[in-house]
């Protein structure tokens, strides 16, 4: 060991730069962004980050979440991950004072706002303190804003490897990837018995609904059964429309977002009593035929979860094809 010693200090090396030489540089909504070491201590912002992050078991890396409730998430992670997790959950994002006493080397982010708001440093307020820090390339501009590309499943498994390149698991992501795609061929034929249809998919708002557009997680799964979603030709992830506009265009089946926030309109129950009840939307046909698919909030973003959310989509419609309206879930 000492010779090789001798010849680093001989070739003006440091023991830092030494360390350093398994340094990451990607490109990341655009911009390089360089990740001097493997991350020990991570911030995670908001569930699709989290879904990731613990498919790749690096769950012990997570000092801090934002942004997730485990109590009000059915998925398997949940279950395997969800009170020991909890423990480290915020509902918001921290400002600078409180982000700093965390003390993380990287921040992962599933929320474009996140790393865009007056309340919350910046990714280049991050790097001058030392702090690496990826934004999910399907969100990196904001859910009202137009979009260049739409979410794939070879995004989603993109971003699992440079999230492996960053955390030096790149192995472990090749064997995940490889049965992600087993499950995707089992889920195509499963969901090629399906009828086409025209889904509306609603994610919150009563007054003014977010709606999917033509780029996200919804448009992806709508595409994967060979439907129609009714706002794809608009090209923000979850642009509002009217209930004129919903009326008019009259969809087969509607996709609620069962949102754990609590808000009005949030829940699944709260969404389907208010289409039921508003002298507008309960003229819609699927409304008077029942015709609902339920899918958790957390579904509605893109990540490794978005094959979970694909067969819970296929059942669903499958239910409605049999004639037997999905029950409605409690908050």
């Amino acid at each position: 060991m000492q010779p090789i010693i001798c010849l680093l200090v001989a070739l003006g090396l440091s023991f830092n730069a030494l360390a350093q030489t398994g340094a990451v540089t990607l490109n990341n909504c655009g911009q390089p962004y360089r990740y001097p070491a493997v991350p020990e201590r991570v911030l995670v912002y908001a569930n699709p980050a989290l879904e990731n992050m613990l498919a790749l078991g690096l769950a012990q890396r997570i000092v801090g979440i934002i942004g997730y409730d485990y109590a009000q998430d059915t998925a398997p992670s949940a279950a395997k991950w969800g009170k020991a997790l909890s423990k480290l959950s915020a509902a918001a994002p921290p400002a600078a004072e409180p982000l700093l006493l965390l003390n993380p080397d990287f921040v992962y982010s599933a929320s474009y706002y996140w790393f865009n708001s007056p309340e919350t440093p910046n990714r280049d307020r991050l790097t001058e303190w030392g702090i690496a820090t990826y934004l999910s390339p399907d969100v990196c501009s904001g859910q009202q804003s137009a979009v260049s590309r739409s979410a794939s499943f070879e995004s989603i498994f993109a971003e699992l490897r440079d999230i492996a390149r960053i955390f030096n698991v790149t192995g472990d992501a090749d064997r995940l990837i490889e049965t992600l795609r087993s499950q995707l061929w089992t889920l195509d034929r499963e969901a090629g018995t399906l009828p086409r249809q025209r889904l509306l998919w609603w994610y919150a708002g009563t007054q003014t609904p977010y709606v999917a557009g033509c780029c996200g997680a919804p448009a992806l799964l709508t595409r994967q059964i060979g439907s129609q979603n009714l706002f794809g030709d608009l090209r923000e992830l979850w642009p509002t429309v009217s209930w004129e506009t919903i009326v008019a265009r009259d969809p087969d089946v509607i996709v609620l977002g069962d949102l754990p926030r609590g808000g009005l309109g949030d829940s699944a129950k709260d969404k389907i009593h208010f289409l039921e009840h508003h002298p507008l939307t309960s003229t819609l046909r699927a409304v008077r035929q029942k015709r609902y698919v339920i899918l958790p909030g957390y579904d509605l973003d893109p990540s490794v979860r978005t094959l979970a959310a694909l067969q819970r989509l296929i059942q669903g419609l499958q239910q409605q094809a049999l004639g037997s309206p999905i029950p409605k879930k409690e908050p």
